[in-house]
C-alpha cells in the first residue's frame, strides 16, 4: 500500500516535522507500505535542504503560498483524486490537525488525530491513541479511505508514546462488521448556503464557538437560512465538528465582503477578523462587552447570540410576508 508524508516547510518548523514523521514512520508504522513525502515549500534556496530532510527516499517538493493552509489543501485533494494515495502522515500540532481534518472531509475519508501507531491492512487501517487525559489508550479502526492521520506529539520531543492501559476497541464500523456511522455523519448539520462561494456573499452569518454546542450552530445556521443568509462559521466550530470545514471564514478559510455580516457568539480573533474585515456592515451578538468582536462592530447586541438572530429570523419573515 502506498503512503504520503507530508511536510510543511511554509510553517517554519519543517525540521521538527521531519524528525517526528521519521521516528514514527520507524517505529510506530506496520504493514506492507511504500511511501513518499510530500514537500510544500515557497522558497527555492531550501529545496535540497528539505529532500535531505525527507523521511522518506522518495519525495516530491511543491512550491506553494507561504502559510496558506488552505491551498496545501487543495493540492492534496487533486493529488488524491489523482494518484489515488490511500494513507496520509501528517506532523502533529494544530497545523497537522486542520490539514488531516479538511483533507479527509473533502474527499470522503476518514481521519484520526495524534495516533500512537498505526498498523496497515488490506482494507482497513488499525490506530492506537491516548484518550481520557492519557490515562488510556483506545484502539480505532478507520475503513473509509483516503486515510488522514496526524501523529502523536510524543513523536517529536523522544517520550515514549505510550498510556497507562489499553481500552476497549472502538470503531467506526458497527458490531456486525458492515459499515457504520460515517465519520462525517454529524458534520451535516446546515443547509448549504445560497451561494455556493462565501467569498461572493452579499449577507453573511457567521456562527462563532459562543454557539455553545452543535445544536446552537444549527439553530443559527436554520435562522441565516430563514433570511436568506449565506451562513459561515469561526474555526474553533469547525475543529469541533460542529459544520463541515467548507464552511469556514478567516485566514484558514474564506475572506469574505459582504455588504452584512452578523457574527453570532465569535470573540473577533484576528485570524477570523481577517476574514469579515471587508465587510461594508458589521453586526456583532455576543455577551461579553470587551470582546474584539463588538468593540469592532458597526453595531452590537449584548445578549445570548443564538436566541438573538432567531429573533431576528422572525422579524425579517415576518416583514417578507407583508410585503
Amino acid at each position: 500500500m502506498r503512503f504520503a508524508a507530508i511536510l510543511d516547510e511554509t510553517m517554519g518548523n519543517a525540521a521538527q516535522q521531519a524528525h517526528a514523521l521519521g521516528r514514527f514512520l520507524r517505529e510506530g508504522l506496520s504493514g506492507d507500505l511504500a511511501g513518499e513525502t510530500l514537500v510544500f515549500y515557497h522558497d527555492d534556496r531550501d529545496k535540497t535542504r528539505l529532500v535531505e530532510l525527507a523521511p522518506t527516499r522518495a519525495v516530491r517538493l511543491i512550491k506553494t503560498t507561504a502559510r496558506r493552509p488552505g491551498r496545501a489543501v487543495e493540492l492534496l485533494t487533486a493529488f488524491v483524486h489523482g494518484e489515488a494515495v490511500p494513507l496520509f502522515f501528517f506532523a502533529g500540532g494544530s497545523t497537522g490537525m486542520e490539514l488531516a481534518t479538511r483533507l479527509a472531509f473533502r474527499t470522503g475519508g476518514a481521519f484520526l488525530t495524534e495516533a500512537l501507531s498505526v498498523a496497515v491492512e488490506p482494507d482497513r487501517l488499525l490506530c492506537r491513541r491516548n484518550v481520557y487525559s492519557a490515562h488510556l489508550v483506545g484502539h480505532f479502526e478507520l475503513s473509509a479511505p483516503p486515510w488522514c492521520v496526524t501523529i502523536d506529539p510524543s513523536w517529536k520531543d523522544g517520550r515514549e508514546p505510550t498510556a497507562s492501559r489499553e481500552h476497549d476497541v472502538l470503531s467506526d464500523t458497527d458490531e456486525s462488521g458492515g459499515p457504520g456511522t460515517s465519520p462525517f455523519e454529524d458534520l451535516e448539520l446546515v443547509d448549504p448556503p445560497s451561494a455556493g462561494d462565501l467569498a461572493e456573499s452579499r449577507f453573511l452569518v457567521v456562527a462563532g464557538r459562543g454557539a455553545g454546542n452543535r445544536e446552537g450552530v444549527e439553530r443559527i445556521a436554520e435562522a441565516a437560512r430563514r433570511m436568506g443568509a449565506d451562513f459561515g462559521v469561526t474555526r474553533p466550530v469547525a475543529m469541533n465538528a460542529w459544520a463541515p470545514m467548507d464552511r469556514l471564514v478567516g485566514i484558514s478559510g474564506t475572506r469574505s465582503a459582504p455588504e452584512v455580516c452578523i457574527v453570532v457568539g465569535a470573540s473577533g480573533a484576528p485570524a477570523f477578523s481577517w476574514g469579515i474585515e471587508k465587510a461594508a456592515f458589521i453586526a456583532a451578538i455576543d455577551p461579553d462587552e470587551h470582546a474584539p468582536i463588538v468593540m469592532n462592530a458597526d453595531a452590537a447586541v449584548l445578549d445570548d447570540g443564538v436566541a438573538v438572530v432567531e429573533e431576528l429570523a422572525n422579524i425579517v419573515t415576518a416583514e417578507r410576508a407583508d410585503d
